[in-house]
This record gives C-alpha cells, structure tokens and sequence, in this order.
C-alpha cells in the first residue's frame, strides 16, 4: 500500500518539503498555539514573540467570531489578586488586527499577556508576547515590529526571506529561534499518520550523545523492544544526520516511530538543527489502539521520500 502517489509541496520554516495530500496542517487551540518562537536579545533579559496560524481559511466574520470567543473565554476567568476579570483590554488596532491583553497568571498582576490576531488573506494568526519588567508600550512595540514582516506566500518556492508557516512568511530580525510544525495524515486504508518537523538555531551542546544513541538509551530505559528496521547516516535538509526507524508491536497492533535529525553543533538561521519525526497508527478518541495499515517497506518508502524531498528553501535567508 503506498501513500507517496500525490504530493504537495509545503513551505515550513527554511525548507521545503513534499508531504502526501492528505496530509495538514495541524492548528492548535489559541490558547496553546505556538509554531515558532523567536528570541530577541542573547542574554537572560531576552524577549520572546510565539507566532502560530491558527486557521488558513479564515474569513472576516469567522476572524470576528475567533476573536470574540477567545476574548470572552478570557473574560469570564478571574484574576484572584485584583479581583476582576482576566481580560485586560480588547483593541482593534487597524484593519484585520485586534489586540487582546490578559493578565499573565490568575495568581498575580504584574505579567501581562499581549496576543495579536491578524488577518493576512484568509490566514488567521496570533502573535503572543509577555510584559514583565517592561512596560506594555515596549512589549506591544514587539509585536507592531514583527507583525510589519508578515506577508502572504502563493508559491511555497518563492516565499522569499524569512520563517515561512504555510500561507505566510515572516521575515523577523531576530536572534534565535525554534519551531514545531505538526501535520496529522492518513494512509490509503484511513490509518492515521503523524509528522512532525522542528528546528532550532540554539547550539547544542557538544557532549550531547547521537539521535540513535540517545533513543537507544531510553528505549532500553523505558524496557521497550520495537524492531529496528534501519538506522544509520541520512542527509537531511541540506545536512548530514542520523535516523532510527522502527515498529512497535502491542497486542498485535503494528505501529511506527521514525526519526531523524541533524548535528546542532553549528548552527545558524539558514542551517539550523532539524529534527523529523513519523508516526503510524495511534489511537482513537475513545483510547482504542488503531494499527498502522502500512506494513514495513510502505511506511519506509514514504519516509524516504519525505526526507529525500527536504530542502533549504531558496532566498530563505
């Protein structure tokens, strides 16, 4: 059973990527939404800026309605030191851009939560950053700044410069930054299938052991004993890296765990550390174990041409 047939072409991060059509974007719930984070200033003073999409098919009345619900979620939880409502402020702030600002923590008022939601063609975005120590001025200047460089993509490979998230780009001048973009699939029999792309331009520290070593540790840790079907040296996003490819049997359920990822011991925005991971099988919403339809070589075969098909994307930098 293959799944490799039709593929599209995804622009995540500084990559692209080729992804069977079945599989989408994952976009998580506002309140935990965070694709990738970048990191402004190198020192214990740095400031952060979460973005996410949230929907990619995002009108102005559903913009509205998001936006209305997220606020009035906010408003009905109380901050116990004040008293009053967790919501703080809910301002538009021009065309397709409403500002919502919450108190940090329900236990204390002196952190605040600034969330921008954006709407860029049909794509609907938060940008999340936090006031502590500076004033809400600074922090919202943060998010002025940042939301300036977001701009639409109608061609993955000609995204031009910056972070891409699917439907837009976002050129940020920042320091360092990591992402985690999730895809959620299906092979020809309805089975699901995971995927997972992360990266980071942190360093990673020189002692740190292997992908393979690593794993292999705390699977024996954990008393796992998947088969391994290959592992080894793998080019991956331009650089060399390491893979572990195994099944998991359980109560005649078959399973995948897939990974991949390359060496974080130099980095930089355009070559940063990327971790792959694939999944098949899972479970139902009612716990059920539910088995990967792929037997071994198909599940191999679409995770060689997943990663054979990962790619610096051009003028990324």
């Amino acid at each position: 059973m293959s799944v490799t047939h039709n593929v599209r072409t995804h622009c995540a991060g500084r990559f692209l990527i080729n992804l069977p059509e079945t599989f989408k974007q994952r976009h998580l719930p506002v309140a935990d939404a965070s694709d990738v984070t970048f990191y402004f200033g190198k020192d214990e003073n740095f400031k952060t800026v979460d973005v996410a999409v949230i929907s990619d098919k995002a009108s102005s009345a559903t913009f509205a309605g998001m936006v209305r619900q997220r606020a009035t979620a906010l408003s009905v939880k109380t901050n116990y030191e004040s008293n009053s409502s967790m919501l703080v402020a809910e301002q538009p702030w021009s065309q397709g851009q409403i500002l919502l600002r919450y108190y940090a923590s329900p236990d204390i008022t002196d952190s605040h939560v600034h969330e921008l939601h954006v709407l860029i063609g049909t794509a609907h975005l938060i940008l999340r950053t936090k006031s502590f120590g500076d004033t809400f001025e600074q922090a919202e200047e943060r998010l002025k700044t940042l939301v300036a460089q977001v701009r639409t993509v109608s061609e993955p490979s000609r995204a031009g410069p910056g972070f891409c998230l699917g439907p837009v780009v976002i050129a940020a001048e920042s320091d360092f930054e990591e992402s985690e973009i999730n895809f959620d699939g299906s092979d020809e029999g309805g089975g699901p299938i995971r995927f997972e792309i992360a990266t980071s331009t942190f360093l990673q520290p020189a002692d740190e052991p292997s992908l393979i070593a690593r794993g292999e540790a705390n699977l024996k840790g954990l008393g796992a004993e998947p088969t391994t079907l290959k592992k080894g040296k793998v080019q991956l996003a331009g650089g060399a890296g390491e893979q572990w490819l195994g099944r998991f049997d359980e109560d005649g359920s078959r399973q995948h765990g897939f990974y991949a990822e390359t060496d974080g011991k130099a980095v930089s925005k355009l070559h940063p550390k990327v971790s792959v991971k694939l999944f098949t099988g899972g479970q139902s919403g009612n716990a059920e174990k539910l088995g990967s339809k792929l037997d071994d070589e198909a599940a191999i075969q679409l995770w060689d041409s997943i990663i054979v098909s990962m790619k610096p994307r051009p003028g990324a930098g």
